[in-house]
């Protein structure tokens, strides 16, 4: 079987420039897609879904504290708490020790384990280590990844999503690595990297990303790289130069056959303190930003809303339980809450569990009533 990389299959295929992105994609999104800032033209939401690319590989590029940390650790958090994907997270540096407590205070210690139908989050922080048993624990891990990938089901359930950072140029010759960047796509598996210079990436790590993400950069060498492989206008090279701290270009394969590239006026990132969790039993926790969960409370329950908040405003966690028991005795349909449950990553069996009691919990208190 010969393997195309995205450059060579869009030498067979129309790809018109898209320089916003049209108004009703970007507002269907907001339920399957993250969010990551709104455009510089129109000032529109702006909304990523690896579900709509060529394949779900992401490249962040530009200078050093342009905000490529920033983006990358709102991506893999907005993945998992609005997506429900796997994360996988090989930290070199520390910086992303913070966004993992966050996300998950029961966290996998088993990469296999990410492979399965519940949602996870797995980090290795090797920042501690030296520099030659960093690269070893890294190719190790993406070794094993790979023979997990290819032992997968095809038509994977859960997507998985790995975050290398800068690290990748230190394991680049890694076979499992290679792997994941030419077959990840159709095992649902997604590699998110990034580079200071574009004209010194990998061309097989360019090759294979249908999604960047291009923070301010003057170096001649990669704008001409850029514009070579993205077919880039002098209009569009001159506003990557002129970007603004936080803003970002992006350019997307689609798998429609169209080819996006437009400019977003500043990177929002998740508040990670606005984080709650919702708990099912005594082995899973879900974050999920307060402001979403207060949404979902609000569609379901109206006016009554204002009393569920009350009740969870006196912790940052509630077990799924009693969410459950206060929505549906509050107004809100079953099928309606079952439905917004399903979507926070929550595995059937947890699901089920979690009704049953809510619904005794219900009857009781209705007799009590009477």
């Amino acid at each position: 079987m010969t393997m195309l990389t995205s450059n060579e299959i869009s030498r067979f295929m129309c790809m018109p420039f898209v320089q916003e992105p049209d108004n009703d994609d970007v507002l269907n999104l907001h339920e399957t897609g993250v969010f990551i800032g709104n455009s510089q033209k129109f000032n529109m939401p702006v909304f990523i879904n690896p579900e709509n690319t060529l394949n779900p590989h992401m490249l962040i590029c530009g200078m050093t504290g342009g905000g490529k940390t920033f983006l990358a650790r709102s991506i893999v958090a907005r993945l998992h708490v609005f997506l429900g994907a796997n994360i996988i997270v090989v930290d070199f540096t520390g910086e992303y020790a913070q966004v993992m407590s966050n996300l998950s205070t029961c966290p996998t210690n088993n990469i296999s384990g990410m492979f399965g139908e519940s949602i996870g989050i797995f980090y290795s922080d090797l920042h501690g280590l030296k520099e030659r048993q960093k690269i070893m624990a890294a190719s190790n891990m993406l070794d094993e990844i790979a023979d997990l990938m290819r032992s997968r089901e095809y038509g994977f359930k859960r997507r998985l999503f790995i975050l290398l950072d800068e690290a990748w140029k230190l394991v680049e010759n890694n076979k499992g690595l290679e792997a994941i960047i030419r077959e990840g796509r159709k095992y649902g598996i997604g590699l998110i990297t990034s580079s200071q210079l574009l004209h010194d990436t990998n061309s097989n790590i360019l090759s294979n990303m249908a999604t960047l993400f291009i923070f301010k950069t003057t170096s001649k060498s990669s704008l001409e790289r850029l514009a070579k492989s993205y077919n880039l206008s002098d209009k569009e090279l001159l506003s990557i130069q002129n970007l603004d701290l936080g803003g970002c270009f992006l350019i997307q394969l689609n798998k429609s056959g169209s080819r996006s590239a437009f400019q977003i006026r500043k990177v929002i990132g998740i508040n990670e303190s606005e984080l709650f969790g919702i708990k099912s039993g005594a082995n899973m926790e879900i974050k999920i930003e307060k402001e979403r969960l207060y949404a979902i409370i609000e569609s379901l329950c109206g006016i009554q809303k204002l009393e569920i908040i009350e009740k969870l405003s006196e912790s940052k966690s509630v077990d799924l339980t009693k969410l459950i028991s206060l929505m549906i005795m509050y107004g809100a349909e079953r099928a309606a809450v079952l439905k917004e449950i399903k979507k926070m990553g929550f595995t059937d069996h947890d699901i089920a569990d979690s009704f049953s009691i809510a619904l005794n919990v219900i009857d009781n208190a209705k007799q009590e009533d009477r």
